[in-house]
Formats: C-alpha cells, structure tokens, sequence
C-alpha cells in the first residue's frame, strides 16, 4: 500500500470537500465548513487547504494568514525594540490538520503545515512588509507545538497569566525556512 500524497491550494468555492474535515476540535471543524470561505471572500484572510491528490478533493489540514498590527507594548521586549507603537504584522489564524495526519510523528504533518503557512507569510512580508507573526494558540494543548516552533509568549515577561498569544519575528520564520 502507497502512501497518499498531497497539496496546498488556496481555497475555493465548490472546489474542496470541506464537509469531511475533522480535526478533532469542532470550533476548527465548523470555521472550514461554514466561515473560511466567507472570511476568504470578505478579504479578512487568505485560506490555504491541504489537499489529497486521489481524486477525492478531500480537505486534510488547513490554514489561514491575514494581516495585523501590533501595539509594541504588546510584545516580548527584544521583538518591540526599535518598532513603531503600531507594529506590521501576519495574523496565523487557523491552523488545523485532519485526525487521521495527527501523530504521524515520521511525517510530521502539523509541522508540515506551520512551515508552509510560515513561508507563505515570510512571501507576503517579503512584497508588503511586516515585522511580526502572531498566533493565538485558542488553548493550551497547543501552546507547545507553537513554542517548539520558535514562537514566544509574552506571559512570563509581563505577568500575564495563561496568554495564549503567541509571537515570532518574520525574520526568525525567514531563517527557519531557509530564506
């Protein structure tokens, strides 16, 4: 037996079976099936599917990128240093992959699926700027798959207990991506 193989595609209306995505978290679940092609069409993100290649257009992990802006403030200290009070930046703002790619420690999908949304953001930061990748890790479970990533939590330096915002300077993602 072959191991199927996959793509990324931006999503498109009737183009993709989103009704068979499950992540295991019905709030991921119910964003692709009934407001990820609103958000796209809105232009308040961009929506990248990963797509099994067997004819079947299933839908197996997806993510979404939109920009944002940063109070300075807000951030861990040497990230703010030398920022504008406004800080440029790329919101990561769904990240989710299907039960059956998790835990394939040997593929790695879920980090799979961060690099790809990394280099697809470190591509529009490279054309139209920004400083800064934000995450919200929306609990706590995923709070260190994102800081195994590289990503950092104000929490400790400004006391703020249980934050789930999470941050990573575009230059670090272009290094970690080989750019």
């Amino acid at each position: 037996m072959t191991n199927p193989s996959y793509h990324l595609s931006k999503l498109a209306p009737g183009k993709y079976d989103l009704g068979a995505f499950d992540c295991g978290e019905q709030t991921y679940n119910d964003w692709l099936k009934k407001s990820a092609l609103g958000a796209v069409s809105a232009g308040t993100c961009a929506v990248y599917v990963l797509v099994r290649d067997d004819g079947t257009s299933a839908v197996m992990g997806y993510f979404s990128i939109g920009p944002t802006q940063v109070v300075r403030d807000d951030l861990p200290t040497k990230m703010g240093r030398g920022a504008p009070q406004a800080v440029p930046g790329w919101l990561l703002g769904k990240l989710a992959l299907h039960v059956d790619l998790q835990g394939n420690a040997e593929e790695s999908w879920g980090s799979r699926l961060l690099i790809a949304a990394l280099e697809k953001i470190v591509a529009v930061a490279d054309d139209g700027g920004g400083k800064v990748i934000v995450v919200d890790a929306d609990n706590e479970g995923l709070l260190g798959f994102y800081l195994r990533h590289d990503f950092q939590s104000v929490s400790a330096e400004l006391s703020v207990e249980g934050s789930l915002r999470l941050f990573m300077k575009v230059s670090t993602a272009r290094k970690a991506i080989g750019r």
